[in-house]
């Protein structure tokens, strides 16, 4: 019995409906009931020592292990750390039969504990918050009333009075949360178009950056809680578009408490072992998550294509407005038989479709993401997109408008082509096996005299996952491929040991070995890449280590228009 984890959560999560703490446990099957009883018992009392009765308590089991929960007040969530560690260790002592927990002298530390930690007038104002309805946002450092341009923010230590505070001005700016497998960054990049054309200051946090309006704020991973708060806090802010990703709602949970539209783009496997996810259907839990900050007056925005998705779609407790490629999907046609909202495509164009009315918007061939029609992954994710929009009330001629707007140069990393000495390069971030064969409609649509793959993986996925990426190329013969070893990235594998097993899965599909070549980087596959093209050829360049540098590379040899390498 080993203690894995243990973390705050400071919003609602896929365990709790609000913050609290959370540990992970490896504990042998035999023994999770016994532990969980245990834990619950000690939790219970330690608790009811704090005066924080009521409060919620979630074990979730997993292989060889149970993640073990409770909610806390906002003020005390360090301590409710300790306290959940403290319930855990009685237990353990309990059934490993040691030396027995004083919990009277532990509950007494933690009052201690709470004590430093307690913040009466910071609780005062989120009781008011909550009679008001204003939004909040709390962190170690600050507190913020409303969202946006009609927030204020102010130092945990310089609280205001609730009768100071002019509640009447501070209210919630339109809120989007987007999330999914794949497809959340060009989303909101499509969104941030959109917002662009329909004249308003959008807030953006995604996997790539920070921005306000026009201007870039800061550059790195921002799909986390942290990064939204960033976002909400700002004065300019008129519409919040906010990429939540499945780690920051495994460490910290939602960062809002009430968003006007929430989207699931699709669910497949990524990441799985993280923080107890095994299967596919405990990553759609996590994802499904985002449905907590919805109301009736929301909206889920939900592929109808996706049946992990259909499946949860009764339980929304928001209305529902549905996407998809194919108009024949049978849970698109039943939805909107049912009088429901969707988007999709019929000959060519976009469409609105609800109550039986049917509004083409847009040509897909207009949108420079669509690479006139073969890239049928961004058709989905303008669909998506499209959808968000108009559940923010924004009309379909200015989605389209910003739709158009968006090009090869907006999306980096994200289905990029370039043309070098007549080659193309097809430079796309694909990183699981559901993201490259949804590029693979695209790959087989350009035309190409010879084919060429520059790819690689990460140490952290199990080898079978290895493997099965590989297999999702399988429908294209590649007559050259470039492994890269990615050394930066073994997560505790061996050096080259992804590498070879990918080696072996392309030979097992019929590549011939000498046609497979392993490279230290992805820098150094490139340049080996451009020796080899020809004009005509078409480059596969799944981009995952210092992408940037990458793409300087190849927009560097564009310029030159040459394809030696320097």
């Amino acid at each position: 019995m080993r203690l894995l984890d243990s973390r705050r959560l400071t919003g609602a999560n896929f365990l709790l409906e609000g913050p609290g703490a959370v540990l992970d446990v490896s504990v042998a099957d035999a023994d999770r009931e016994l532990l969980v009883a245990a834990w619950k018992r000690h939790a219970l009392r330690l608790l009811a020592d704090m005066d924080w009765e009521g409060q919620q308590l979630v074990a979730r089991p997993f292989s060889g292990g149970v993640s073990l929960a409770l909610t806390a007040p906002r003020d005390g969530l360090y301590t409710a750390t300790e306290l959940n560690e403290t319930a855990y260790e009685a237990a353990r002592d309990f059934i490993e039969g040691g030396q027995r927990h004083l919990l009277v002298r532990a509950a007494r530390a933690l009052r201690g504990e709470y004590r430093d930690e307690e913040r009466p007038r910071l609780q005062r104002l989120l009781a008011a918050a909550k009679e008001q309805a204003t939004p909040v946002l709390v962190d170690e450092e600050f507190l913020t009333l409303g969202t946006g341009r009609h927030s204020q923010t102010w130092d945990l230590f310089e609280l205001p009075h609730p009768d100071d505070v002019s509640w009447r001005r501070l209210k919630a700016v339109p809120t989007a949360l987007i999330t999914g497998t794949n497809g959340k960054t060009t989303t909101v990049r499509l969104l941030a178009s959109i917002a662009r054309a329909a004249g308003r200051v959008a807030g953006v946090s995604s996997t790539d950056w920070l921005a306000m309006g026009d201007e870039l704020l800061h550059r790195d991973d921002y799909a986390g809680p942290g990064g939204a708060r960033i976002v909400l806090r700002d004065q300019r802010c008129e519409l919040a578009l906010l990429e939540t990703a499945r780690g920051g709602m495994l460490r910290r949970g939602l960062a809002v408490e009430r968003a006007d539209v929430a989207v699931i783009t699709n669910i497949a496997a990524d990441h799985l072992g993280d923080f107890g996810v095994e299967t596919v259907e405990d990553l759609a839990d996590v994802k499904w998550s985002v449905s907590a900050a919805l109301d009736k007056k929301s909206c889920l925005v939900l592929n109808a294509e996706d049946p992990l998705l259909m499946r949860r779609a009764p339980g929304s407790p928001a209305p529902l407005c549905l996407f998809s490629l194919s108009p024949t999907a049978p849970a698109f046609k039943a939805h909107l038989a049912r009088g429901g909202r969707g988007f999709t495509v019929r000959r060519g164009r976009l469409e609105r479709i609800h109550a039986g009315k049917v509004e083409g918007f847009l040509s897909v061939k207009k949108m420079p993401l669509s690479y006139d029609g073969v890239a049928r992954h961004n058709i989905a994710n303008a669909l998506a997109a499209a959808a968000v929009a108009d559940a923010l009330g924004i009309e379909l001629s200015v989605i389209a408008k910003g739709l158009c707007a968006l090009g090869n140069e907006d999306n980096p990393g994200r289905a990029n082509l370039y043309t070098v000495g007549g080659a193309t390069f097809l430079v796309d971030f694909a990183h699981n096996p559901a993201g490259l064969e949804a590029l693979m409609p695209m790959i087989e649509g350009l035309p190409a005299k010879r084919r060429a793959l520059i790819t690689g993986q990460a140490g952290d996925r199990g080898d079978e996952d290895i493997r099965a990426f590989a297999d999702a190329s399988s429908s294209i013969h590649f007559d050259r491929i470039w492994l890269k070893r990615m050394d930066g990235h073994a997560r505790g594998r061996a050096e080259g040991e992804v590498a070879a097993l990918m080696r072996d899965a392309f030979i097992a599909q019929g590549h011939a070995a000498k046609s497979i070549s392993l490279s230290k980087t992805e820098l150094d596959a490139t340049r080996a890449a451009l020796r080899w093209v020809k004009p005509g050829d078409l480059v596969v360049l799944l981009s995952h280590e210092k992408r940037d540098k990458t793409r300087e590379f190849l927009e560097a040899r564009v310029a030159k228009g040459v394809t030696g390498c320097i």
